[in-house]
């Protein structure tokens, strides 16, 4: 079982709505910046993938947290090797 850390991110970048949202759509938040001249701020919540797939939201709400951080990531993943947390 391979448990991997994402963190968060943001980028500027710049280009039509169009080649934007196809190119970034799926895994990124897009808001316009600087009044509708191309301009886009991209950003990308931090997640936990065990195997492949997101489970951001059971970590969190696991641990009653609202923010999750590497070391948030590292308890889930020694809790899981333990056996302490079955994932659903």
């Amino acid at each position: 079982m391979t448990v991997n850390y994402i963190p968060s991110d943001f980028r500027e970048v710049q280009g039509s709505r169009e080649v934007i949202y196809k190119k970034y759509g799926k895994e990124w938040k897009i808001s316009p910046q600087g009044g509708g001249n191309g301009n886009w701020l991209l950003t990308r919540k931090s997640d936990v993938l065990v195997d492949g797939k997101s489970y951001r939201d059971f970590v969190l709400d696991y641990y009653g947290k609202s923010k999750l951080t590497n070391k948030l990531a590292d308890i889930f993943r020694d809790d899981l090797k333990s056996g302490k947390i079955k994932l659903p």
